[in-house]
């Protein structure tokens, strides 16, 4: 039962995170400006997309109650969460 309401609450939070990207694709993002900027706007969107559909894939998990799709939801999730942030390292300094 833990585990079902921890998935989702991870699912919530990527889901979360993906909207947050696509909406910041053309109003500044941190202190970052995609609107002047179309390769940091491209990783938004496809970051953000990737993001809910690892979300999507958690809230099935959760329904379906699969420790396999569990696992593979937390692999993705981990992974979808830490490129874009080494991605978006490139503009620090620009």
């Amino acid at each position: 039962m833990a585990i079902k309401v921890l998935i989702i609450l991870f699912s919530a939070l990527l889901f979360g995170n993906g909207i947050y990207f696509l909406k910041h694709i053309s109003t500044p993002f941190l202190m970052f400006k995609p609107q002047k900027n179309p390769l940091l706007s491209k990783i938004l969107k496809i970051s953000g997309i990737c993001l809910i559909l690892v979300a999507l894939l958690g809230f099935m998990a959760a329904l379906t109650n699969s420790l396999i799709m569990i696992v593979i939801t937390l692999i993705l999730g981990c992974i979808c969460c830490a490129i874009p942030e080494l991605l978006i390292m490139q503009f620090i300094n620009k």
